[in-house]
């Protein structure tokens, strides 16, 4: 059962994401969601898991992807679209893998998603559920292994 939380008009949720670069740090691995949003690889943290447990289940279930994680990020978004507020806890990890790993294009083994590499120079054209972890990938703020918390606010309470 996955940690999420719906009432009228607004959603909580806990969130794994992985940020996956390639060897040379040029491109970014991201999942596609719609014909214009991107996600990092992850997925829902499900109830009596940990964050460390549950990216690299998702990151098996969805790339049959096994590699060493370091956890970066510790993200509070509070974003708004037209019917929903939404509220999202999120981990964000962080690693580099060898491009031929996962061609471009590449069908999850669900089925359900499709993840591209996407030069970091073009990421500004990409719409990125995690604006403020985009920002920080394009200016090159990122590759270290400091822990970090980030608060991103669409709207106030």
């Amino acid at each position: 059962m996955v940690i999420t939380i719906q009432d009228d008009g607004m959603r909580f949720g806990c969130r794994v994401g992985a940020i996956i670069y390639n060897e040379d740090r040029t491109k970014i691995l991201m999942e596609k969601q719609s014909e214009d949003r991107y996600m990092f690889p992850g997925g829902r943290i499900d109830v009596h898991e940990d964050s460390d447990y549950s990216i690299n289940r998702e990151l098996k279930e969805e790339l049959n992807l096994e590699t060493n994680l370091q956890l970066k990020y510790i993200v509070e978004m509070f974003l708004k679209s037209p019917k929903t507020k939404y509220h999202e806890i999120g981990f964000y990890y962080i690693t580099k893998i060898k491009e031929e790993l996962i061609s471009d294009n590449f069908k999850s083994l669900d089925g359900d998603s499709i993840f591209n590499w996407i030069p970091i120079t073009d990421l500004n054209n990409y719409k990125v559920m995690a604006k403020p972890i985009k920002e920080k990938i394009i200016n090159d703020e990122i590759f270290s292994y400091e822990l970090e918390h980030i608060l991103y606010r669409e709207y106030e309470n």
